[in-house]
C-alpha cells in the first residue's frame, strides 16, 4: 500500500472525523472572524477566500508534519510585519481547531498533535518493509520509528545526490552515513544496514530534439513502434507527461487508441461543467463576455434573470434553482458527488452564487477514466514512483517543465525554510529529479524528447544525467495525418452577369472589391455575416460617442466643457460595470485628450458643426453611390467634410503609388457633395492625435476613381480570386473559408 494508505491504517483520531476539503472554507471563514485578521489583508469573500484558505491549510499541514512550531519561525525575516503575521496565522490555526472540534471534526494539520497508534492493526504483522522512492516528513518518520520499536522495519532505499535530504533525516535517526549511488536496505528497529549494492544501472536513453512542440507526437508514436519491434510488449511501455495538460493534445492524435491515460480526463472539460461555469461567470460580473458565453451554450438568460444570485437558500433549494440545467446525475461520479455534497452542507445556508461556486469546486476534482484506452500507459511525473517499465518515453523535457518548478510559497521564503529545516524549492526539485532518474534507470530503453519552440531550452537536468543535448530530428507528419484529406478543393467562385450599374456602391464596398475579390464574393454576393464576438469595436463606439457629443451642440467653448460632456456620455452609453468596460473608459478618455484640445482650437478659429452622420447619395460617372459623412463643419461660406479615423490614415491619404490605392472614400464624398456646396474642403480627424489632416492628391485620386468606374461598367464576369496580400488575411472575417492565416 502507499504511505498515505498506511498512515490511515495506523493512525486513530479519537472521537473525531476528518473534515471534507470542501467544508474547510466554511469553517476557515468562521475561524478568521477575529479583530486583527484584516491585518493579513485577505479578502473574506467566500469566492476569493477559497483559494487563499487552501494555501493556508497546506501551510499549516506542512508545519505540523515537519513538526515545526510557529515559534520556530519568529525572527526569521527582516520585514517588520512578519512576526505579527505569523502570530495572526497561529491565532487562525487555534481558532480553526476549536471550530472543527465543536463539530466533532478535525483536519490533517492537527493529526500529529491528537493521534494515537492503532496497535490492533500494527500487531497483525511480524515485519514491515518500506520501498522508499520519495521523501518522508518528520511526522511520517516518527510513526515508522514508533512501529520499529517493537517490529523489524526494513527500508529499501536508492541513494543519489538528489535525495540527500532524506539521507540526512535517516542519519538523525541513528542510521550510519549511507554510501552514495547505492541500493541499500537497513532495519530501523536495529539501526543496522542489512545490504548494500552499488547502483550499476545505466540510463540507456536516446535524447531527441524537435522544432515544434506538436512535432514530439509523431516521434513518440515512432519510438513506441520501435520498442514494440524490439520485443517490448506495449503493456510494458509508458509515456511520461511532465505537463499533464498536454494529454488533451496527445489524445487528439491517438487515432488508433493505442494510449491509455492513467490519470483520466478532467470532468471540467465536459459540456455540463462548462454550462455551470458560464452561469457562475455571469453571476460574478454580468459582463458582455459572460452573456455571450450563455448564448453559446443556449442557456436561457431570462430564466437566470428570474433568480437572484444573492438569494440565501439551503442546498436543496440551490439544486432546484438550477434544475433547468442538465446536472449529468446519470453519471455515477457526478451522482455520488451530488449526494455527498448535499449531505455535507445539509445545515448550511448561503447565496446561490456561493453554492454554485462550491459545487464547481467539487466537480473540478472529478476525473473520467479512460475506459477506451489502449495498452501503452500514459502517466504524470509523480506516477513514476515505484513503477518499472521496460520502455519509457518522456515528453517536454524542457527547462521550466522538468523538473516542475514548485509554486511560490505564500508565506515563507527559502531562507526561512532553510532556517526552520523545512523543505525548500531546491529540495522539491531534487525529489522530482530522483523520480526521473530512477524511472529512466529501471527501463531497458528510454527516449527523452524536447522541443525548441518559443525559444525553449532543453532541461539543464540533462547534463546532470550526463546525457547532453538531443539530436535534432524531423517528424514524419504522415503518422499524424495518415487519413485521406476530407478537404474538398473549391474552385474560385465566379460572379456571372455582373452589372455594376445595378449596385448602389459605398466606399467600403468599393474598397473590398479592389482589395480582395473573394472577400467581396462572401460579403456582398453570399451575404455571409461575421459572428458577433460581443466585443466593443473601439472605432465604431467612438464614432457613436462623437455623434452624441455634437447631436445638440455646434461647438464647445472650453476643454472643461467638452471633457464634462464626454464623461457624461461614457456613463450613459456604456452602462455595463464590468472591469473590462471600466478599463476601456479610462483608456479612451486618455486617448481623446489631444482630440479635445485640438477641437477647442478648431472652434476658436470660428468653425461650427453643421451636420453629423449625414446620409448622402449620388451618381458618379454613371454608377450610384451612397455614404455617411461623419461630420460637416461650416465657417462663413466654407464647408469642411470630416471623417473620423481611430486607425491609420496611411492608405486613404497616400501620395505615392496611387495605382495601388483602394480607399476612395473622400473622392466619393467630394464628387457627391460638389454640386451642393460651392466651397468645400475634405480632411481626416485623427482621433488619438487630434490633428485635422487635409486630403492629399484629391484630384489625382478622383481621376483614378473615374478610371476604376469605367472598368467596372465594362466588367460582366468576376472570378473571385483570393487577395495576394496575406497580411490582410490576419484580420479578415473569412479567414477560415479561405484557409488563410492562423485559421486552425
Amino acid at each position: 500500500m502507499s504511505i498515505d494508505e498506511f498512515e490511515k491504517k495506523i493512525v486513530i483520531l479519537p472521537n473525531l472525523t476528518m473534515v471534507e476539503p470542501l467544508q474547510r472554507v466554511i469553517f476557515f471563514k468562521e475561524a478568521s472572524n477575529f479583530k486583527d485578521f484584516k491585518k493579513l489583508k485577505i479578502d473574506r469573500n467566500l469566492i476569493k477566500f477559497f483559494t487563499k484558505s487552501n494555501s493556508i491549510v497546506k501551510f499549516f499541514e506542512e508545519l505540523s508534519y515537519e513538526m515545526v512550531s510557529f515559534d520556530d519561525l519568529i525572527g526569521g525575516d527582516i520585514y517588520a510585519e512578519f512576526d505579527r503575521d505569523i502570530r495572526l496565522l497561529q491565532k487562525l490555526f487555534e481558532n480553526y481547531q476549536e471550530v472543527l472540534e465543536k463539530r466533532g471534526l478535525t483536519d490533517r494539520a492537527f493529526t500529529p498533535d491528537i493521534y494515537r497508534l492503532n496497535y490492533g492493526f500494527i500487531e497483525n504483522f511480524s515485519r514491515y518493509e518500506l520501498f522508499l522512492e520519495g521523501y518522508l516528513s518528520r511526522f511520517e518518520l516518527l510513526l515508522i520509528e514508533k512501529i520499529a520499536e517493537s517490529r523489524p522495519f526494513i527500508i529499501h532505499f536508492s541513494t543519489s545526490k538528489f535525495n540527500q535530504k532524506a539521507q540526512e533525516r535517516f542519519f538523525e535517526l541513528g542510521i550510519d552515513e549511507l554510501p552514495m549511488n547505492s541500493f541499500i536496505s537497513f532495519d530501523l528497529h536495529s539501526k543496522k544496514i542489512i545490504d548494500i549494492k552499488p547502483n550499476s544501472l545505466k540510463i540507456n536513453a536516446k535524447v531527441l530534439s524537435v522544432e515544434e512542440r506538436l512535432s514530439q507526437i509523431p516521434i513518440l508514436f515512432e519510438e513506441i513502434q520501435n520498442m514494440v519491434n524490439s520485443g517490448i510488449p506495449p503493456e510494458e511501455i509508458a509515456v511520461v507527461l511532465p505537463d499533464e495538460k498536454f494529454k488533451y493534445t496527445l489524445k487528439l492524435y491517438d487515432s488508433y487508441n493505442n494510449l491509455n491515460f492513467a490519470m483520466g480526463f478532467d470532468y471540467s472539460k465536459s459540456r455540463n461543467y462548462k454550462e455551470l461555469e458560464a452561469i457562475n461567470l455571469y453571476w460574478q460580473d454580468f459582463s458582455e463576455e459572460s452573456i455571450n458565453l450563455l448564448k453559446k451554450y443556449n442557456i436561457s438568460i431570462e430564466k437566470l434573470k428570474e433568480l437572484s444570485s444573492n438569494n440565501i437558500v439551503e442546498v436543496d433549494d440551490f439544486f432546484k434553482s438550477i434544475s433547468f440545467i442538465d446536472l449529468n446525475l446519470e453519471k455515477d461520479i457526478v451522482k455520488n458527488s451530488y449526494l455527498n455534497f448535499k449531505k455535507l452542507f445539509k445545515n448550511e445556508e448561503m447565496t446561490l452564487k456561493n453554492w454554485l461556486f462550491l459545487w464547481l469546486k467539487r466537480l473540478v476534482k472529478l476525473t473520467i477514466d479512460d475506459v477506451e484506452g489502449g495498452k501503452v500507459t500514459v502517466i504524470g511525473a509523480l506516477e513514476t514512483r515505484g513503477v518499472k517499465f521496460r520502455g519509457l518515453i518522456v515528453l517536454d523535457f524542457n527547462d521550466g517543465i522538468v523538473p516542475a518548478i514548485p509554486a511560490k510559497d505564500n508565506f515563507l521564503n527559502s531562507n526561512i525554510r532553510k532556517l526552520a529545516n523545512l523543505p525548500t524549492k531546491t529540495d522539491r526539485e531534487a525529489l522530482q529529479k530522483q523520480l526521473y532518474k530512477r524511472a529512466l534507470e529501471e527501463s531497458e530503453k528510454s527516449v527523452i524528447i524536447y522541443s525548441q519552440s518559443n525559444n525553449r531550452s532543453p532541461a539543464s537536468y540533462l547534463y546532470e544525467l550526463n546525457l547532453g543535448v538531443g539530436r535534432e530530428v524531423e517528424p514524419n507528419l504522415e503518422i499524424l495525418y495518415n487519413q485521406p484529406s476530407m478537404i474538398i478543393k473549391i474552385s474560385d467562385p465566379i460572379i456571372s452577369n455582373f452589372n455594376a450599374k445595378d449596385i448602389i456602391w459605398s466606399a467600403t464596398r468599393l474598397k473590398t472589391f479592389l482589395s480582395c475579390k473573394r472577400k467581396y464574393y462572401y460579403q456582398y454576393e453570399k451575404k455571409l455575416k461575421a459572428k458577433d464576438d460581443g466585443e466593443i469595436n473601439e472605432g465604431r463606439f467612438l464614432h457613436y460617442l462623437l455623434e452624441h457629443l455634437f447631436k445638440n451642440r455646434t461647438h464647445f467653448n472650453s476643454i472643461e466643457a467638452i471633457k464634462y460632456e464626454i464623461d457624461r456620455l461614457f456613463g450613459t452609453l456604456l452602462e455595463n460595470k464590468s472591469a473590462k468596460i471600466e478599463f476601456n473608459k479610462l483608456l479612451w478618455r486618455k486617448k481623446l485628450d489631444k482630440f479635445m484640445k485640438s477641437q477647442i482650437d478648431h472652434f476658436i478659429d470660428g468653425w461650427r458643426v453643421e451636420e453629423i452622420e449625414k446620409n448622402i447619395d449620388g451618381t458618379i460617372n454613371g454608377l450610384k453611390f451612397k455614404g455617411v459623412v461623419d461630420r460637416i463643419d461650416k465657417y462663413r461660406d466654407k464647408r469642411l467634410i470630416l471623417d473620423y479615423k481611430s486607425g491609420s490614415i496611411t492608405e486613404g491619404n497616400r501620395v505615392k503609388n496611387l495605382e495601388k490605392l483602394t480607399d476612395f472614400q473622400m473622392s466619393i464624398y467630394s464628387e457627391i457633395l460638389k454640386d451642393k456646396y460651392s466651397n468645400i474642403e475634405l480632411a481626416f480627424i485623427e482621433l488619438f492625435d487630434g490633428k485635422i489632416i487635409p486630403i492629399t492628391e484629391l484630384k489625382a485620386k478622383t481621376k483614378i476613381l473615374y478610371k476604376i468606374i469605367d472598368d467596372l461598367k465594362n466588367t460582366k464576369k468576376i472570378i473571385a480570386l483570393k487577395c495576394e496580400d496575406l497580411n490582410r488575411c490576419n484580420y479578415c472575417d473569412y479567414t477560415l473559408l479561405c484557409q488563410r492565416a492562423d485559421y486552425l
